[in-house]
């Protein structure tokens, strides 16, 4: 066989390889959502998955990214002065756990004009958007756009691992999604689904429709490919960045479970993170006017944004 044959035959291979690990990595077509406390059953320790990633993910922010108010009213962190612009009474949903800000939806899943600003204890009108078709479907597990109902209130398990009833009906650990086990693109696209900008292909949602972790999300999504900073965007600008060109998605950075992590489920410091592909970059040199306690992200990620240019 030609060197050129021999070539084709090893692209043909791996090419094949992704694709099966792609098919055997996700849950099955027709496998529905359970939610996290079906997870939990066996989750804590019993199957070999420690019982330190069910008690992080429980202090963490994706799962207190929604909450029923009647269920959980300590989930407002706003203050109701008089003069302030919305009601308690209004509130039926919580966006958010209030670390920056914190929104509120009605009982007909309609954005309330105004968000709390926690740092400053005040209140700041938002956009009255419909919730259902901008906000819930990333706020919510297994969300369904039709009947405007969920699995799960906030981000669950199945929210990366996929729906896991196949899973959970027979222990069979190919008919639920290891995310480690996609090609890292696909695995930054699990991330995405919700940490981007953009909209489904009708234009009706901000968020992508009947998406399953492992899917290609260029399919059922389109990137707005933002160009100014924002929020829930990191994805969006870090497709385009340079860091992704060499294979630094999401998780490299961030345990989406939070064990052991710092704020922001960072794995380590930010400069320490860094540091570990940029070694040859010292702080005192490469940056001697600094401010104290400036780190590379101060420079680098100036407002969060995930481009990583250089500063001008």
């Amino acid at each position: 066989m030609s060197k050129a044959n021999v070539a084709i035959a090893i692209t043909a291979a791996l090419a094949a390889a992704v694709v099966a690990v792609v098919a055997i990595a996700q849950a099955p077509a027709d496998a529905t959502y359970r939610g996290a406390k079906i997870c939990k059953m066996c989750h804590s320790g019993l199957s070999g998955v420690s019982p330190a990633i069910v008690q992080a993910y429980d202090k963490s922010a994706h799962s207190k990214a929604f909450a029923d108010a009647s269920e959980t009213p300590a989930a407002i962190v706003a203050e109701f002065p008089e003069g302030a612009p919305i009601k308690k009474e209004q509130i039926k949903y919580v966006l958010g756990l209030g670390r920056t800000a914190q929104a509120y939806l009605d009982a007909n899943q309609q954005v309330l004009p105004a968000q709390w600003n926690v740092a400053d204890k005040k209140w700041e009108a938002t956009a009255a958007v419909d919730g259902s078709k901008q906000c819930v479907g990333c706020h919510t597990t297994g969300y369904d756009v039709a009947a405007k109902t969920w699995a799960q209130p906030s981000v669950g398990c199945e929210a990366c691992h996929g729906p896991g009833s196949a899973h959970a009906g027979t222990g069979d650990k190919t008919k639920i999604t290891n995310p480690k086990s996609l090609p890292k693109d696909r695995l930054a696209m699990v991330c995405g689904r919700c940490h981007s900008k953009g909209t489904d292909p009708t234009k009706t949602y901000a968020f992508p429709i009947k998406f399953r972790p492992g899917d290609d999300l260029s399919k059922v999504f389109v990137d707005a490919k933002p160009t100014t900073p924002g929020r829930n965007q990191q994805y969006s600008e870090l497709v385009g960045s340079k860091h992704f060109g060499a294979g630094v998605i999401c998780t490299t950075c961030h345990d989406p479970h939070g064990v052991g992590t710092t704020q922001l489920l960072l794995r380590k410091p930010i400069t320490d993170l860094c540091l570990r592909c940029h070694a040859d970059k010292d702080m005192k040199t490469h940056a001697p006017n600094a401010p104290a306690g400036a780190t590379c992200a101060t420079c680098h990620m100036p407002g969060g944004v995930h481009t990583f240019k250089a500063p001008h």
